[in-house]
């Protein structure tokens, strides 16, 4: 190996030009690729990340898509540069560094092991693979609900209707584009989950009491959403199937498309101080 090359100049990127390029472009058209440890990914990652630690990365490289562009981090961007290095030695055309890594980055991010919430979603049958995705979407509405009953603001009130609102469009998205044919809307009532693999009434228990204000409404739906993004994007990646995958691709669009207007709601807040 030419250990000169990992400390070659490569195609660098901050994290606001990192974050700029997630935002404005799908899912399945790159690849971001966090190269820490498991326990550094279970604390914290970015949402929709690959965890494929620098050690394993040349092994099972093959799990990656030399076609797509390729967005690399690690905790400081040290582990990652090498990372990126090791890519275009490999072949991967367009890879990207993500300077400062983890500790720089100024948004939102997610928790938890590769595998968290993927138990919800282990079923063979596509109908309930539907029910229970239809069920995390209602789950997070009725949080939203409850929520709504707790503050007493107008507008934190009418934040969370939004919310709320939210997800009865990708229900209804769900059901026009998702829906088996003969089937009809699955009776959810009895359902605690929600979107995530997290349950509702934990989550109120645990938040509820600490909502003040719109900055703590719109951080909350953030961290709830970057979740939902982060599991239907780990659902993706392991789908063979080619129904299933397109419900999942559906799935994380949808929710980063809502992390996003939460990001720019919670901006504009912020600017306007």
């Amino acid at each position: 190996m030419n250990w000169k090359n990992l400390f070659s100049p490569g195609q660098s990127i901050s994290t606001d030009e990192a974050k700029a390029y997630i935002k404005a472009h799908k899912n399945d058209t790159f690849q971001l690729v966090d190269v820490r440890q498991p326990k550094e990914y279970e604390q914290e990652h970015l949402p929709g990340a690959i965890l494929i630690p620098l050690k394993e990365l040349i092994s099972r490289k093959d799990e990656l898509d030399k076609a797509k562009p390729t967005l690399v981090y690690c905790a400081a961007g040290v582990r990652s540069k090498a990372a990126s290095q090791l890519l275009q030695g490999q072949g991967f055309k367009e890879v990207y560094n993500i300077s400062g890594g983890i500790k720089a980055w100024n948004g939102i991010r997610a928790g938890g092991t590769e595998e968290i919430g993927m138990e919800f979603f282990t079923a063979e049958d596509y109908t309930d693979i539907f029910k229970m995705a239809y069920a995390m979407e209602e789950g997070l509405k009725q949080l939203y609900l409850g929520m709504k009953d707790l503050v007493e603001g107008k507008e934190e009130k009418e934040l969370l209707q939004t919310m709320a609102d939210f997800e009865d469009r990708h229900k209804a998205g769900l059901v026009h584009g998702f829906l088996p044919e003969g089937d009809e809307i699955p009776d959810i009532s009895t359902m605690e989950v929600m979107e995530g693999g997290m349950d509702r009434k934990q989550i109120m228990a645990h938040f509820g009491p600490h909502l003040h204000d719109m900055e703590d409404i719109l951080s909350l739906g953030m961290l709830l959403e970057a979740q939902a993004y982060d599991l239907y994007s780990r659902l993706t990646r392991k789908e063979g199937e080619p129904k299933r995958f397109k419900l999942f691709t559906h799935l994380a669009q949808e929710e980063k498309i809502h992390m996003n207007y939460l990001a720019r709601k919670l901006d504009q807040i912020l600017e306007s101080r």
